[in-house]
């Protein structure tokens, strides 16, 4: 009868290691999913965050369209017969 007893105790004994174990494991999950939640909202944010910034690029009301306009200098401006009318006065806009 003590051995069996014994064992019955040894039982209840591994059966409770195991609750204990189960416990532990979900607790661990549960930090791991929490993890994983946390880095899927950092990289939600920080798409959100490069599709911001590459349509602010391609729409950037800093820049007009006309702002990388080449700058041509012109020679002075002769008129007919070769007389000197003047300078047009340094660079100019095309």
């Amino acid at each position: 009868m003590r051995a069996k007893a014994r064992m019955m105790s040894e039982i209840e004994e591994v059966e409770e290691q195991i609750k204990a174990n189960m416990v532990a494991m979900k607790e661990k999950m549960t930090t791991m999913m929490e993890a994983m939640m946390s880095m899927r909202k950092m990289m939600e944010v920080n798409t959100a965050t490069v599709v911001a910034a590459s349509t602010a690029t391609k729409v950037d009301p800093t820049h007009p369209p006309g702002f990388n306009q080449v700058n041509h200098p012109t020679s002075d401006m002769v008129g007919p017969g070769g007389e000197a009318l003047g300078s047009a006065g340094g660079t100019h806009f095309v």
